[in-house]
């Protein structure tokens, strides 16, 4: 088997190419070189920007490949062009999607499933114009590979994700609450932003990729994929306590006193408003696919930061003084009432 894997080097891309490698997959990488890895001379390396879509056509306008797994189409054009370049040269496309493609809309119904995606777009809320554009544009990448699907027959499988973990997290969203629970202090968590918790780990992602290749009844379909339990984000932040085997305490806090003492939402990243909560069901029924126990791989994310780890502090752990200001003030106040 032939594939080429568009990106592959940091989180997601990377456990996919080793999987890949694993099965004795012949493996193309197409990225900018930016991130160094470890593949070796086991992988063919293309560099190039996939922005510059003249040049990625005039790449790859001649190849032929079993499967192109694209983990970093993010806007419309990448799938236009990708549709254009490898349309009756490949025998599938996977694509990369997310969650939010459901929280940009005026879905009622949750957890999310695959045919609640056909709603009318929400108007974005104020100050969110980032996450609201990157689900937008995720929906219009899905919607190009739809319309493709139907009229000539392009061979997607696409995958929605909720937060992915796992080794090499470089997003450092679990590690900012690693991060306080080791340093002994409470945490805070906004008063509103306990929130149910459904994610997925990177493992299951690259298990679901692999249980769809060169399977023909999945071309042109959409899963969604996550774990199985649902809990409350209290409730993961407590697990991941007794995986660090340290107590922690829990401090819900309006999101208006928080501001007020310079402490903003990001201090916990799992209660923003783009955090999607999704129904595996399709996946699980139709392919017999069991996603991992939250127990199993929450532990071994926990222990890759906690022994393999060596980079810098999350960058929203530099509020950490401000909130030890704040909980000794809140402490107080709660006291007072």
């Amino acid at each position: 088997m032939r594939a080429l894997v568009i990106g592959g080097t940091r989180f997601v891309g990377y456990h996919i190419v080793r999987k890949l490698l694993e099965e004795n997959v012949e493996v193309t990488l197409f990225n900018r070189g930016q991130t160094a890895d470890d593949f070796g001379n086991r992988v063919q390396r293309i560099h190039g920007d996939r922005k510059d879509y003249k040049k990625f056509y005039e790449t790859f306008r001649r190849s032929r490949f079993d499967v192109v797994i694209d983990v970093i189409g993010y806007d419309p054009e990448d799938v236009e062009i990708a549709i254009k370049t490898f349309k009756g040269r490949i025998g599938q496309y996977i694509f990369i999607s997310t969650g939010q493609v459901y929280l940009v809309t005026r879905n009622t119904h949750w957890p999310a499933r695959e045919e609640d995606y056909y709603q009318p777009l929400a108007e974005c809320p104020p100050g969110e114009e980032a996450g609201y554009e990157y689900g937008v544009k995720k929906r219009a990448c899905e919607d190009l590979l739809e319309e493709a699907y139907k009229f000539q027959k392009f061979p997607s499988v696409r995958f929605r994700f909720p937060i992915i973990h796992g080794p090499r997290d470089y997003s450092l969203r679990l590690y900012s609450y690693i991060r306080r629970i080791l340093d002994g202090n409470p945490l805070i968590i906004p008063e509103d932003g306990d929130v149910i918790v459904r994610h997925v780990y990177v493992g299951d992602v690259v298990r679901a990729i692999f249980r769809v290749l060169q399977v023909e009844s999945t071309r042109g379909k959409v899963y969604n994929v996550a774990s199985k339990e649902v809990m409350r984000l209290s409730e993961f932040i407590r697990l991941t306590a007794r995986m660090l085997e340290r107590d922690v305490e829990i401090l819900p806090i309006p999101e208006k006193v928080m501001l007020e003492h310079h402490v903003t939402r990001e201090v916990s990243p799992f209660s923003g408003k783009w955090v999607s909560y999704l129904d595996p069901s399709l996946i699980m029924e139709e392919l017999k696919f069991q996603p991992t126990p939250v127990e199993e791989w929450l532990r071994e994310t926990v222990r890759y930061f906690i022994d393999e780890y060596s980079g810098p502090d999350p960058d929203n752990y530099r509020q950490r003084p401000r909130e030890l200001e704040l909980i000794r003030y809140w402490k107080q106040f709660k006291k007072m009432i």
